[in-house]
């Protein structure tokens, strides 16, 4: 699905160079991993994921404050306990760190249905506009306002972002090709 590669562009023209800079960590990249290529104020990355030995709910084999930045695309969703996995990717990011997070929308990708239609290994969805009934369903507000109010971090923007996307295919899976229908969020560590 190369999400990280079908929003190079985006997140480019958005101004994303301010927040993915320096050295991070990309936690679930699997084969589309970010890059200095991607953009120039990367340093080193690091791939991080289970197929490398890590384990993204702990990030227990990593120290405190290591990374200026720390991103994650489509694997929150994934983790037994969000609320603990984002905690301990802040642990790992250095103070004033960015925190670069996407997860599918629950109407968009999952199309309000539980569990999953499109992948069973999803744990929750996620909803930014309006809290939702479904059992698994995290309202993203909410939970970026409970990091925010055990004094982690700052919210810096969340955004819904459809990309490429039609109506008119609303029912199928159009992440399989060019489009782009998730959540984003970017934290900056207190």
């Amino acid at each position: 699905m190369k999400e990280t590669t079908k929003l190079h562009h985006y997140r480019k023209i958005n101004g994303y160079a301010a927040f993915i800079k320096g050295d991070g960590i990309d936690i679930g990249c699997g084969d589309d991993c970010l890059s200095p290529s991607m953009f120039p104020g990367i340093l080193s990355v690091l791939p991080y994921d289970q197929l490398t030995g890590g384990d993204a709910n702990t990030c227990a084999d990593i120290g405190g404050n290591q990374f200026d930045f720390v991103y994650s695309s489509h694997c929150l969703e994934h983790m037994h306990d969000p609320g603990v996995a984002i905690r301990n990717w802040i642990r790992i990011c250095k103070s004033s760190g960015h925190v670069v997070v996407c997860v599918p929308h629950e109407l968009f990708y999952e199309k309000c249905r539980w569990p999953s239609m499109f992948n069973g290994d999803h744990k929750t969805s996620w909803t930014l506009e309006w809290k939702s009934d479904l059992p698994k369903s995290i309202h993203t507000p909410d939970f970026l306002r409970n990091l925010k109010d055990d004094g982690l971090c700052e919210v810096v923007r969340c955004e819904t972002i459809l990309q490429d996307f039609s109506f008119r295919h609303f029912n199928a899976d159009q992440t399989l090709g060019q489009s782009i229908c998730q959540i984003e969020f970017v934290l900056k560590k207190n």
